[in-house]
């Protein structure tokens, strides 16, 4: 099965929150692995990363593989900032921003 690929939007708060859960959700009940293409995000809230973070959970106890296609600085910086950055199973960055960081 071909994995599922998600590209999270520029700015995610919580008035994406809903709409960002039905489509994780969806790849979930789809299995198969899922990549996440967070290299765009510039704005991301406390409840979208808990989203994130809760779907990274799931992923995990269903045995889902998911993985990061990309990670923003800002989606790195906050994740950091709210100590999500383990439950969110960031990768270390590569030395000059690898792992698809973008500015900002």
């Amino acid at each position: 099965m071909t994995p599922s690929r998600i590209v999270l939007a520029e700015q995610i708060s919580i008035a994406q929150v809903a709409a960002l859960h039905q489509t994780l959700r969806e790849v979930l009940t789809a299995g198969g692995g899922v990549g996440l293409d967070g290299s765009g995000v510039r704005e991301i809230d406390t409840a979208a990363l808990q989203l994130l973070a809760s779907f990274w959970q799931s992923t995990n106890v269903l045995g889902v593989d998911c993985t990061w296609q990309g990670i923003s600085q800002s989606l790195r910086r906050t994740a950091k900032l709210l100590g999500l950055t383990e439950a969110l199973q960031l990768p270390d960055p590569a030395p000059g921003g690898g792992h698809g960081d973008a500015k900002p």
